[in-house]
C-alpha cells in the first residue's frame, strides 16, 4: 500500500506544474486529473480533463517523465501521442518532464504536441488555450553539455557536414573523418556523431549518417559562434581597392605545403560570393607570419581608420575550401557564421549568403 501512495505521489508532484500553468485561466471552469488512465491496450500517465465558460470541453493525456527529454527520443514520443489522438483517446498531448531543451521543445511543437517542464517553461496549444513561457530558470539544465558540439574539432565535421555540395549525402564515420578540414581522428569523428544524433540532428540509415535539419544545426552554431577567438589586427594601406584585391590573390594563391596561406573574410568574401553590402574595408584571414603580408599589400598598423582588417583564424578548420573562388574566400557556412557575428549590416549579408548558397541546399 505505502510503495502504491508513493508511486502516486511521484507522479502528482509533476503533473502539479502543468496544473499551475492552467489553474486560474478566466476562461477555464473546471479541471480534473486521473492518473493511470487504462483505455483497451493503451496506459495513459495522466489524463486531464478541461471544462471551459464557452466551448466544448477537452481532453488531454500527459507523459510524464522523471529524466530530461532528450532530443533524439522527442520525435518517438510524439508520434506515439499523436497516434493516441488519432484513435480518439484525446484532443491533446502533452509531455511534462523535469527539463526539455530548447531542440526537444522545436520537434514536439512541430509535431502539435504540448510541453512544460518543472519550471512552468511550456508551450500548450489546444482549442482556446495558447500559452507560451519560456526563460525560467531550470536547475535540471545541462548547459555545459551542449556546449560540446561546438569545439574546435566538432567544427571542423560540421562544416563537412554542412557543405551545401554534401546536403543529402549518407556518411560513414571514417568518411566524416577525411571530410574533416583539416581532417580529425575517426574517435572525434564518432563523439561528433553521436552528439549530433542525441540531438536529432543526425539520423542513422542503412545506407549511413544523414543530417537532419541542416539549417537549424547551422543556426544553432551561429547562436554559440564566438568570432573573438579569432586575433584581429588593423591596417592603413595606399593601394586602391581593385589593387589590394590582385595582390591578395596573388598572395593568397601561393600557399604552403598544400595548405592555403588565407582567405578573403566576412564582408570581403560575401562580396565574392553574393554581392549585397559593399563595404569599405578589407577583410581576410592569414596563417601564420604576417610580415609577407605586411609587405605585399603596404600595410601599417593603426588603431583606427583602418583599410585593411586581418584575421589569425583561431583553427585552420576556418580555411575549409569554398571551392574554386578566385581570390580564395571562406566557405558559404563560415562566411555565414562571421557575418553573423559582425557588427553593422553582417546581419544582412550573412542572409544575402544564405539565400544564394544554402536555402535551396537545406530545403530540398
Amino acid at each position: 500500500m505505502r510503495d502504491f501512495v508513493n508511486t502516486i505521489a511521484r507522479k502528482s508532484r509533476p503533473l502539479d506544474a502543468l496544473a499551475a500553468v492552467l489553474e486560474g485561466l478566466p476562461l477555464l471552469q473546471g479541471m480534473r486529473r486521473r492518473l493511470d488512465v487504462e483505455e483497451g491496450p493503451r496506459t495513459f500517465d495522466a489524463v486531464l480533463e478541461l471544462r471551459f465558460q464557452h466551448g466544448p470541453s477537452q481532453r488531454w493525456i500527459v507523459e510524464l517523465r522523471k529524466t530530461p527529454v532528450e532530443p533524439y527520443a522527442a520525435g518517438l514520443q510524439a508520434l506515439g501521442l499523436r497516434e493516441a489522438i488519432a484513435a480518439g483517446n484525446a484532443d491533446y498531448a502533452v509531455v511534462v518532464a523535469p527539463f526539455v531543451s530548447e531542440r526537444s521543445a522545436e520537434i514536439l511543437t512541430r509535431a502539435g504536441v504540448g510541453y512544460c517542464d518543472a519550471s512552468g517553461n511550456c508551450r500548450l496549444a489546444s482549442g482556446p488555450i495558447y500559452i507560451e513561457r519560456t526563460g525560467f530558470r531550470n536547475a535540471f539544465a545541462r548547459k555545459a553539455r551542449q556546449g560540446a558540439l561546438f569545439t574546435r574539432g566538432s567544427e571542423r565535421v560540421l562544416r563537412a557536414l554542412l557543405d551545401p555540395a554534401g546536403q543529402g549525402r549518407r556518411w560513414t564515420v571514417r568518411e566524416l573523418a577525411e571530410a574533416a578540414w583539416p581532417g580529425v581522428s575517426v574517435g572525434q569523428a564518432h563523439k561528433v556523431a553521436v552528439r549530433l544524433e542525441s540531438e536529432a540532428f543526425l539520423r542513422r540509415e542503412a545506407a549511413g549518417l544523414r543530417v537532419v535539419e541542416p539549417e537549424k544545426l547551422l543556426e544553432a552554431w551561429a547562436a554559440g559562434y564566438r568570432f573573438e577567438r579569432n586575433e584581429e589586427q588593423r591596417f592603413y594601406t595606399p593601394i586602391a581597392a581593385r589593387e589590394l584585391r590582385e595582390r591578395t590573390a596573388a598572395l593568397l594563391a601561393r600557399g604552403r605545403n598544400g595548405m592555403p596561406l588565407g582567405a578573403l573574410a566576412s564582408f570581403s568574401a560575401a562580396e565574392v560570393l553574393a554581392p549585397f553590402v559593399r563595404q569599405h574595408r578589407f577583410f581576410l584571414y592569414w596563417r601564420g607570419d604576417v610580415k609577407p603580408l605586411v609587405r605585399a599589400l603596404e600595410l601599417k598598423p593603426v588603431g583606427t581608420g583602418e583599410a585593411v582588417v586581418a584575421y589569425t583564424p583561431y583553427d585552420e578548420g576556418v580555411l575549409y575550401p569554398a571551392g574554386a573562388a578566385d581570390p580564395p574566400v571562406t566557405s558559404p557556412v563560415q562566411t555565414y557564421l562571421d557575418l553573423r557575428a559582425a557588427p553593422g549590416r553582417g546581419e544582412e549579408a550573412a542572409q544575402a549568403v544564405f539565400d544564394t548558397f544554402l536555402r535551396r541546399a537545406y530545403r530540398r
